[in-house]
């Protein structure tokens, strides 16, 4: 992981990165009406977990895709891609 950010820093693509605690440390948390409810992890149903993150600055998601295929996790698990939403696409 350290190579590949520092290839994500010399393309000047790397913004930030973070790795993440594993799902048993985790909360669920949801609002309906007045009631919250917190279910703690872990989650016996999880078969995969987002272990962290990387927030790159490229073109558009071909390019993004490309650098999802060079991340080692994508050799031991799925890595999945999506662009940060402007501001300007919020409703308001």
């Amino acid at each position: 992981m350290y190579a590949y950010q520092q290839a994500l820093e010399k393309a000047a693509a790397f913004v930030s990165s973070n790795a993440l605690v594993s799902s048993s440390e985790a909360s669920l948390v949801r609002v309906q009406g007045n009631e919250v409810s917190v279910l703690d992890g872990p989650y016996a149903d999880v078969r995969e977990q987002f272990g962290g993150y990387f927030i790159i600055d490229v073109a558009d998601m071909d390019e993004a895709n490309k650098w999802a295929a060079r991340c080692p996790a994508a050799t031991w698990g799925t890595v999945e891609v999506r662009r940060i939403r402007d501001a300007s696409e919020y409703a308001g």
